[in-house]
């Protein structure tokens, strides 16, 4: 498709008036940051979703879908899925909680431990790329900013969980 000269330039006004909403700008980075997450993974058997559980589950050790569920703030029917998908796949195990039994506590198998690993590396390529764009003052005014954004909305939402655990955890 072929856009005349007034055309493009009212896509580009219309643009930039987007781009003065931050959560515009934040959903579109989001999306990019996916999708080029995303591509790191093609060809392996994990997608996004079960990558990201998989680093949690690395970290925790053991947890349960619900608790994955707000840990990430993820919709439940979606982890609930990709749970199943990770189990039948052999990356998770998953035991009855001795203190409730309805409860399932997953963990890493040790094939998710070896899948989890044979990514790492490229994940960890990404970090240090970002951390090479990025001055050392950006980083942390970058994080400071994430921070303090993502205390007020877990707090105004009631989402305790997804508060961050960097910094110094007081409203700035």
């Amino acid at each position: 498709m072929y856009l005349d000269a007034d055309a493009t330039r009212e896509r580009l006004r219309a643009l930039s008036e987007l781009e003065t909403r931050l959560s515009f700008r934040v959903s579109r980075l989001s999306k990019l940051l996916d999708n080029h997450a995303t591509r790191e993974l093609a060809g392996k058997p994990l997608n996004l979703t079960g990558y990201r559980i998989l680093m949690v589950l690395k970290i925790f050790r053991e947890t349960s879908a619900a608790e994955l569920s707000r840990l990430m703030v993820i919709d439940r029917a979606q982890v609930s899925r990709s749970v199943a998908e990770l189990t039948g796949a052999g990356f998770l195990v998953e035991r009855s909680d001795p203190t409730n039994k309805r409860r399932k506590l997953l963990r890493l198998s040790d094939k998710g431990k070896r899948e989890l690993g044979s990514v790492r590396s490229k994940f960890e390529a990404r970090q240090s790329l970002f951390e090479e764009l990025l001055t050392e003052r950006e980083m942390e005014g970058l994080y400071a900013a994430i921070d303090k954004l993502s205390r007020h909305l877990a707090r105004e939402m009631d989402h305790p969980e997804a508060l961050p655990t960097t910094g110094d955890g007081k409203e700035q």
